[in-house]
């Protein structure tokens, strides 16, 4: 790993980025879906405010993405958005549980959309807008896939340490969960925020700054934009419509293993952790493809291996095949995940790191997180809770092709003109 921060030792940025990235995804588990079960567990188990906390949290940390993105890139700096903005993400995190003192159960719901969306603000900033630009700022294309694959591999590490999150839960209640995650993120967020540095190279940006924050924004959204970088965007347009798939079923995972499967929270937080090493297994191999200049590769593989996983999760209660299908299909979406970021990173504008880490955030979180849960919030509502979720999931998946068999023409065509030359 390289970088170009003032006399900084590289091993000093590795566990800045492990730690940041590790303790940012543990927020980001905790609320995807531990915020959900809370919801469904002790407020209501009608589905839809789960759907609309989701969708309303996802429009809040797209907007603040783009926001904050831009307002670190006209300022020339990462870390005092990084430093407070974990410190406060902790705060409101351990804070969700006082939405059950509410009266009723509309106040209740109606705060937990609220209290998500404050506890989103500051992730957002942090970690969508600031963290993922500055591991943007510190790499470059020799070994961004390697970094984007550390990144990814901290959901991953989260995974295993959110795996006892169930026995948190069902010995000592969501209250002292919440609490405790809060207080390691903002404890995590102090130390590490406070030892990295911005890169060398990371100046104001003037031409920005002659501009009004918002035009800057929606300059992004000018179809001149498109047209020039046609890949990027498609590259989005693939990863989108997986996660879309994958918001379908992943937004009510535990509620299916609790209320289907008929599994504790214990023992559903550990099923999810055994599809762990596969995950290890596909980031390290995707970043690697990405690496070599291959990433095309991977968007090919990943959607099969997630729809082949959704597809035998929505098939079977026997545990050993669904640890098969949570092995498929969660490689697939690591897989997914890696090879489209990287991709992504090596396709945005060199001087707008911070706001194209805005447009990510519309592809690959708020369409998915309010198409996906609102798909399931529906299925669960007709059906009740049942493995149709997973069916639709890889259907919804599946059609990531479209975008990816354009993008591999686009570079077949390339390569033949290269070669003409």
């Amino acid at each position: 790993m390289t970088t170009e921060t003032k006399g900084f030792q590289q091993k000093h940025v590795f566990w800045i980025v492990v730690s940041l990235a590790v303790l940012g995804q543990i927020a980001w588990g905790l609320e995807n879906a531990w915020f959900n079960t809370f919801t469904y567990d002790e407020i209501t188990t009608n589905t839809q405010p789960i759907a609309i906390m989701n969708g309303a949290s996802a429009i809040v940390a797209t907007v603040t993405t783009f926001y904050m993105g831009t307002l670190s890139d006209r300022a020339g700096k990462r870390k005092p958005f990084i430093l407070w903005g974990y410190i406060l993400w902790g705060i409101s995190t351990a804070a969700f549980y006082i939405c059950k003192f509410f009266p009723g159960v509309f106040l209740q719901c109606m705060m937990v959309v609220i209290m998500d969306c404050i506890m989103t603000f500051f992730g957002s900033t942090a970690y969508d807008s600031c963290f993922n630009a500055w591991t943007t700022d510190i790499s470059n294309k020799t070994n961004r896939g390697k970094i984007t694959a550390i990144v990814q591999i901290a959901p991953l590490i989260s995974g295993v340490i959110l795996s006892f999150a169930g026995a948190v839960i069902d010995h000592f209640g969501y209250a002292m969960f919440f609490i405790s995650i809060g207080a390691l993120v903002s404890l995590t967020g102090l130390i590490a925020g406070s030892r990295m540095l911005d890169a060398n190279n990371l100046k104001p940006n003037q031409e920005a700054n002659q501009e009004g924050v918002w035009k800057q924004i929606f300059g992004a959204f000018q179809m001149q934009t498109f047209r020039a970088n046609p890949k990027l965007f498609l590259v989005l347009a693939s990863i989108c419509i997986l996660l879309c798939g994958f918001q379908v079923s992943y937004a009510y995972e535990m509620i299916f293993a609790n209320n289907y499967l008929g599994i504790s929270k214990t023992y559903a937080t550990l099923l999810t952790a055994a599809g762990l090493p596969v995950m290890v297994i596909a980031s390290i191999w995707t970043g690697k493809v990405c690496d070599s200049g291959k990433g095309i590769k991977a968007l090919w593989i990943a959607p099969l291996l997630f729809v082949l996983g959704a597809v035998l999760h929505g098939m079977t209660k026997n545990i050993i095949l669904i640890l098969a299908a949570r092995a498929l299909l969660y490689g697939g979406w690591m897989s997914m995940t890696v090879a489209a970021t990287a991709m992504f990173k090596n396709l945005i504008p060199a001087d707008s790191h911070g706001r194209f880490e805005g447009m990510r955030m519309i592809f690959m979180v708020m369409i998915p997180m309010i198409i996906g849960p609102e798909i399931g919030s529906l299925l669960i509502n007709a059906q009740d809770v049942s493995p149709i979720i997973y069916i639709v999931s890889g259907i919804v998946a599946a059609l990531a092709y479209l975008p990816v068999a354009k993008l591999a023409k686009m570079k077949k065509t390339a390569s033949e003109k290269d070669s003409v030359k």
